[in-house]
């Protein structure tokens, strides 16, 4: 038997296991099955492509290729699907609940508003994380977002610790749900401050497909100080913006412009050398 042929067996295995031990477990997978699709469903009804779809016994998962080439309200749609399915089912049992009185519909409607409060917070990976940044990113620059968002995260993450510390405290229970969640958003959030800048690199192409796609990119316009250094200046670029950068002086004077294609080629030829230093090899290369 292959490794794949062993894990899915494994997963087999854990499944009936946990269905023998706990229901919930089993409504709750389904629930968020469902959430997942639902992410899908939309992104596909709005031009976007998905691959490596994964369902696992602990959870499902599915990575967009081209969201980013999206529009604001197509990346809102699709971020809230998830939680607007959560709500939906709620909902419906909620109704089935006030015909039928059974410990299982109202499992089903506890556990999938815990799903619903739960990705609207606004941390990493979670849907409300994302849906914070595109709000956000109409008024301030990625980095800056990202820095803001990660901050969110961490709170959130000891707050889920706090809250275990607290059940345990009073119920002499320790809920390993919420201590793995906060990991989760832990170690996620590095990842997410730690690759802001190789997001930002990789945008060029996205934005490329963009253009293609739509005919059109919006611009932004940005006045950044001589001595600043290229990355440092990449750190500020709007991944969903063509960018360009007004390089001024002490006396506040434009010594040239530069557009976000320059900067990039800039980078890959000098390193992270100040503006000044590149606005003088610039010369240099243009006599």
């Amino acid at each position: 038997m292959d490794r794949w042929g062993k894990s899915v067996l494994a997963e087999i295995i854990l499944f009936f296991i946990l269905l023998s031990l706990n229901e919930s477990i089993v409504l709750a997978f389904i629930s968020i099955l469902l959430h997942e699709i639902s992410h899908i469903v939309v992104a596909k009804g709005n031009g976007c492509k998905f691959n490596n779809f994964q369902i696992h016994i602990y959870g499902t998962n599915a990575e967009f290729i081209n969201i980013d080439e999206l529009s604001k309200k197509e990346k809102l749609r699709i971020y809230l699907a998830g939680p607007g399915m959560n709500m939906a089912i709620a909902c419906i049992f909620f109704f089935v609940g006030l015909i039928i009185n059974n410990s299982i519909v109202y499992k089903i409607i506890n556990i999938n508003l815990s799903l619903l409060v739960f990705n609207i917070l606004p941390a990493y990976p979670l849907d409300g994380s994302r849906i914070l940044e595109i709000i956000l990113s109409e008024k301030i620059l990625y980095k800056k977002v990202t820095d803001i968002i990660s901050k969110i995260s961490y709170i959130v993450a000891i707050g889920l610790i706090a809250i275990v510390f607290i059940l345990f405290i009073y119920n002499k229970t320790l809920n390993i749900s919420l201590v793995i969640a906060a990991i989760i958003i832990y170690l996620i959030t590095r990842s997410e401050k730690k690759s802001a800048m190789y997001i930002l690199m990789g945008n060029i192409f996205m934005k490329r497909n963009k253009l293609l796609r739509n005919d059109y990119i919006e611009n932004k316009s940005i006045s950044v100080y001589y001595k600043l250094g290229l990355a440092n200046v990449m750190s500020i670029i709007d991944k969903n913006r063509f960018n360009t950068f007004y390089v001024l002086n002490d006396d506040l004077k434009v010594l040239f412009i530069m557009h976000e294609d320059e900067l990039i080629e800039a980078l890959k030829l000098y390193g992270n050398i100040t503006l000044e230093e590149y606005f003088d090899r610039r010369d240099e290369l243009s006599n």
